[in-house]
């Protein structure tokens, strides 16, 4: 996977550190506008000048990011097409000792679900260094401007990293028991498929459709419960921007 497309994915981390620098320069651009304006200097070309660079930074900035999702997303594409291949000429040739370990829903769920997380991850994989690079740059301008006084702003920003963690916890947690139920239901679904006339000749059918039922009834109960937990994340570091400016 590294080999076939690290280049691809490195480039496009490229792309984003460009994108992550441009968008400090956007307000140093617009610093020297405003204490143009103020100064009221007799030179008026510098004033068109800042404007008119301001306006192509904006725009270089967006085709960089733009650029870069568009690489992020056929790259991810590439990695979810080669792993379902994998898995699938795996679960062609799997033994028949291993396949009692693993059950049909878990390999559809590989297939189609797990292979899908490593699509949406090549996309934001990225900010694992980007953030930290953003805040302190962040922190660094901030810090020409206010002083010490930004400390307070960081302090809010690491408190609020635990909670983050135990959200992210909790999600896990709530994403292993949706896999554990999918699977479930799957493999249910399968056997149902599978011996169907069976199920009509003795008229089974009721009872079957009751215990799939009562699995979708636990999947979207951790559905519900991952969606308020969702909320409250979002909530929270839609907050975030606010909490920072009050500590400041």
């Amino acid at each position: 996977m590294c080999r076939t497309f690290g280049p691809e994915f490195l480039f496009g981390a490229t792309l984003k550190l460009v994108q992550d620098l441009l968008a400090f320069v956007s307000p140093q651009i617009l610093k020297f506008l405003i204490s143009f304006v103020k100064d009221k200097e007799e030179y008026v070309w510098k004033g068109y000048f800042f404007a008119i660079l301001l306006t192509i930074t904006a725009l270089v900035q967006t085709i960089f990011l733009g650029q870069y999702f568009q690489r992020m997303f056929i790259v991810g594409m590439r990695i979810r097409t080669a792993m379902v291949s994998a898995i699938y000429r795996k679960s062609l040739r799997i033994s028949n000792s291993a396949r009692k370990e693993s059950t049909v829903g878990e390999i559809v769920n590989l297939m189609s679900v797990d292979a899908q997380r490593f699509m949406d991850l090549t996309t934001y994989l990225n900010m694992l260094w980007s953030a930290p690079l953003q805040i302190a740059l962040a922190i660094y301008f901030l810090y020409d401007i206010l002083g010490p006084s930004v400390f307070a702003g960081l302090g809010v920003m690491i408190l609020l990293i635990p909670v983050n963690g135990f959200m992210a916890n909790a999600t896990k947690k709530l994403q292993v028991k949706q896999m554990k139920n999918k699977d479930k239901r799957v493999k249910m679904m399968n056997e149902i498929l599978s011996g169907i006339k069976v199920l009509k000749l003795y008229a089974w059918e009721p009872s079957f459709q009751a215990n799939v039922e009562n699995i979708r009834d636990k999947e979207i109960k951790v559905l519900k419960q991952a969606a308020y937990l969702s909320a409250g994340t979002s909530f929270l570091w839609t907050c975030a921007p606010f909490l920072v400016c009050f500590a400041l």
